[in-house]
Formats: C-alpha cells, structure tokens, sequence
C-alpha cells in the first residue's frame, strides 16, 4: 500500500498543505500513522477520504455537515443517497444541454432560410427559456426577498439613530417578520426530501423542516415511514414531474 506526506497527498488530491492540515485539526482526515521523526504518513484510504471531502464540499456541505455525516451510523446511505440525487441533477443538466444544442444546431441550419424556422422549433427555443426560468424562481426569489429585508432593517435603525423616532423601526421590524414568514413558507412548500434508508420521497412537518439542521442539500429529518432519524437529502419537487 503506497504511503504519502502531508504534501504528496495534497498534491495527489490538488489541494493545499494548509488544507490537509486544517482538516487534521478539525479531526476530519488523520494520518494512517506518524513516523519516529514526525512525519504524517496517508495511505490510499486517506487520499479516498480526502477525495470524497472534496467531492461533498462542492456539494455545498460545510465541513461540520460532512463530519457529521462521515461519523454516521448511516453513513453509506447518506452519502449514496446524497450520490444518486448528485447524479441525477448532473443527468438532468447533460440532456438539458444536449437539447439546447440540438435547437441552437437547428437555428443555425435555418439561418439562411427563415421561412424554414418551423413554429415547432420557436416553441421548441421559448419552452426551453420558460424552463430555465422556472427552475431559477425559487432561488431568486428567496434571494431578493433577503435583500429587501436587509434594506428595510437598515433604513430604519439608521432613520431611528438619526432622527430617534423609533415607530418607523417598530413597523419595519413587523414587515420583516411578515416577509421572513412567508419566505419559510414558500421555501418549505417547494422542497422534498429522500430518506437515505428507504428513499421515501417526503414533506417534513413545518416543525421538524422549521429547527432542524440542514446545509444547502440536506436536513436532519425523521423519515415517517421507515423511522430513520439522520440527515435525508433535499431533491425538490422533481418526483412530481
């Protein structure tokens, strides 16, 4: 079995020597062995750990989360779970390319010809951009509700430290919360969950999805039909299409 220092495997996994030894501290990739004179030896288990913090990392775990997940007693069914819907979006986003370019192939064949430009092939381009947008409301949607929540809780503590009139913050403060609500809401009735155990697709109740601890791809839920209590991962609501 091949043996390597801190820097040959940060090498091997092209990553930083500050990182290998930031996630030693962090008790999240140790050496397999440290020498007589120091040295912290990884063997190729270690350098498959590594790789897969990585691959999770651009999952959007945080590191707590991947931890968390490593030290499991599910652990292989998280992380296949959290796989299979990484797979399956990677799927969904090759035959979404694959079929812009066959429209972009068909623009361009017809470019010389306008009158060869079919009313199919238009639908065709304008379902495709109706798709994207789709897709992105949730996001953007959440994304400018914060912003606009930020900007209101900063006008009024500064019209409030400038002019000392406090009800104009009080009646920011109530329009913050009205909006901080119905962005949970909106958010919890357009995501789903996978339990890892028994892949049931599943709403959590307001409660659970509410105080659970969650990263941008999973939420530690309790699945109701199997009773598996660990983290399940997000999927939306593609099981509906």
């Amino acid at each position: 079995m091949s043996t390597y220092t801190t820097g040959q495997i940060a090498k091997k996994a092209n990553v930083s020597v500050r990182t290998i030894q930031y996630y030693d501290r962090k008790d999240l990739l140790n050496p397999a062995t440290v020498s007589e004179g120091g040295r912290r030896l990884y063997t190729d288990h270690e350098l498959q750990q590594l790789q897969l913090i990585q691959l999770l990392k651009s999952m959007g775990l945080s590191l707590t989360t991947i931890k968390d997940v490593l030290e499991s007693p599910n652990a292989n069914q998280v992380l296949d779970s959290l796989l299979v819907e990484q797979t399956r979006s990677l799927t969904d986003q090759i035959k979404a390319s694959e079929k812009r370019l066959t429209l972009v192939e068909q623009a361009r064949r017809s470019i010389g010809d306008l009158e060869m430009i079919s009313p199919n092939t238009l639908t065709g381009i304008e379902t495709m951009m109706e798709s994207r947008k789709k897709l992105r409301t949730v996001h953007i949607t959440m994304m400018t509700l914060g912003v606009i929540m930020d900007i209101i809780e900063i006008s009024v503590i500064v019209l409030w430290i400038m002019t000392g009139i406090w009800y104009p913050a009080l009646i920011g403060l109530i329009i913050i919360i009205g909006m901080a609500t119905y962005t949970v809401h909106y958010y919890y009735q357009r995501v789903r969950y996978v339990c890892p155990q028994c892949h049931t697709v599943f709403q959590p109740p307001m409660k659970s999805f509410f105080f659970s601890r969650h990263t941008a791809k999973t939420r530690k839920l309790t699945c109701p039909h199997c009773g598996y209590h660990g983290y399940c991962v997000e999927v939306g609501d593609w099981e509906s299409n």
